[in-house]
C-alpha cells in the first residue's frame, strides 16, 4: 500500500465568509494540511466565470460568437473589434480578492483558528484556460498576452502584499485538458490533442516560473466541474501524466505540489498506469482527487488502493472545488480526507 499523507483543498468551498472554511478546517483536518485557501467567496465561486464580463468591459473586444463545445452549453465569446488598437483591459480582481482574504486569514492564525505553519493560498487560472473559453479562435492570438500581462500585474500585487514566506500561489489548468482532448483548439492554430501540447507545455511552465522561489507554487490540473460533470471523462491519466512530467522537467524552481482528477467511478488500474512512469521527486507533494461523496469512505478506499499500485505515495483531494455543493456535505468530505490518510505531524 502507498504512503497516503496529507491532504489538499483545491479551492473552492460553499461559504459566504473565509472564516468559516477556516473554522471547518480547525475542526476537521487539523494537520492534514500545509496551505489553506479562502473558499474563493462572491463572484469568484464559479471559477472564471467572473471574468466574462471583465473582458466585456474592454473597448476592443465585442461578443459575436458562441461556442457550445463545454457539454453543449452555449458560451458567448469576445472577437477583437476590427481596426482595434491595444487591448484596455479592467482590474481582474484576483489581487484584491487575494489581499483582503490574507486580512482574516492572518487574523484567523492570530487567534489560534488555524496553525501558525500553513500557508494562505491563492488560485489562479491560467491565461489560456480563460481565453480559449471566453474568446473566439481568431482572437485568442490578441487577447492571450493582454490577458496574460493583465494576470502578471495581479500576481505581482499579490507577491508585494503578503508575505512570501506565508503564500501559497496555485495555478489551476483545466481547458488546456479539453484542447487535448480535441473539444477545442490551441489559439487560431487548428491544431489540438499531441499536436498541441507543445504550445500548452510553453504556457503552463511559463506560469510556474513566474513564481519566486520563497513562495510556494504548486498545480491543479483539472478536467472541469459544471454541474459535477468533466467536459469530458478522461479515459485515463496520459495527459494528466504527461503534463505532470513536463511541469516537472521545464519550470525552474521547486514545484511544492501537484494535483489530479480521479473520476468516482474510476478505481480500476486501466485509469493509473500512466502515473507509473512519471518521476515525482521527494520535494514534490502529489495530490490525487479520490474523495467523493459517492460511495463515501468505501468507495474511496477502492480508489486508494487502486492508485497505491502504481503511485507510491500521495495525499487526498476531491476532484475539484468543492464550492457547488450543499454545506451540509462538508463535514463528511472532509472527515474522509482525514480518516484515510496519515497527518503531516505523524
Amino acid at each position: 500500500m502507498a504512503r497516503v499523507q496529507g491532504a489538499h483543498l483545491v479551492g473552492s468551498a460553499p461559504v459566504s465568509e473565509p472564516d468559516e472554511l477556516f473554522a471547518l478546517v480547525r475542526d476537521h483536518l487539523a494537520g492534514h494540511l500545509r496551505r489553506v485557501p479562502d473558499g474563493e467567496i462572491g463572484e469568484r465561486d464559479t471559477w472564471i466565470a467572473w471574468q466574462f464580463p471583465k473582458l466585456s468591459q474592454c473597448p476592443q473586444l465585442e461578443t459575436r460568437s458562441v461556442n457550445s463545445a463545454y457539454l453543449g452549453r452555449e458560451v458567448p465569446q469576445h472577437e477583437v473589434v476590427e481596426g482595434a488598437g491595444p487591448l484596455e483591459l479592467v482590474d481582474l480582481g484576483y489581487a484584491d480578492a487575494a489581499l483582503a482574504s490574507w486580512e482574516r486569514f492572518a487574523a484567523a492564525q492570530g487567534a489560534g483558528t488555524l496553525p501558525p505553519n500553513v500557508r494562505f493560498m491563492v488560485g489562479l487560472p491560467s491565461p489560456l484556460s480563460v481565453v480559449t473559453l471566453y474568446v473566439a479562435e481568431m482572437s485568442r492570438p490578441a487577447v492571450l498576452p493582454a490577458w496574460t500581462t493583465a494576470m502578471e500585474a495581479q500576481l505581482a500585487r499579490i507577491l508585494d502584499g503578503i508575505p512570501n514566506d506565508r503564500l501559497a500561489i496555485q495555478w489551476e489548468a483545466c481547458i488546456e485538458f479539453g484542447i487535448l482532448e480535441g473539444l477545442w483548439t490551441f489559439l487560431d492554430t487548428g491544431s489540438n490533442g499531441v499536436e498541441a501540447r507543445e504550445g500548452i507545455a510553453a504556457h503552463i511552465a511559463y506560469l510556474g516560473n513566474l513564481v519566486p522561489g520563497e513562495v510556494e507554487m504548486g498545480y491543479h490540473l483539472c478536467y472541469g466541474d459544471a454541474g459535477h460533470q468533466h467536459f469530458v471523462e478522461p479515459s485515463d491519466t496520459s495527459h494528466l501524466a504527461w503534463a505532470a512530467q513536463t511541469l516537472l522537467e521545464r519550470v525552474n524552481r521547486r514545484i511544492n505540489w501537484i494535483h489530479l482528477p480521479v473520476p468516482k467511478q474510476r478505481d480500476d488500474d486501466a485509469y493509473f498506469e500512466a502515473l507509473a512512469a512519471v518521476e515525482f521527486p521527494d520535494e514534490t507533494e502529489l495530490y490525487l482527487g479520490l474523495v467523493h461523496v459517492t460511495g463515501g469512505q468505501e468507495g474511496t478506499r477502492r480508489r486508494i488502493a487502486t492508485a497505491s499500485r502504481h503511485v507510491p505515495r500521495f495525499g487526498l483531494a476531491t476532484e475539484c472545488g468543492f464550492g457547488r455543493r450543499p454545506i451540509s456535505q462538508l463535514p463528511a468530505l472532509l472527515d474522509q480526507h482525514a480518516a484515510l490518510s496519515a497527518s503531516w505531524d505523524s
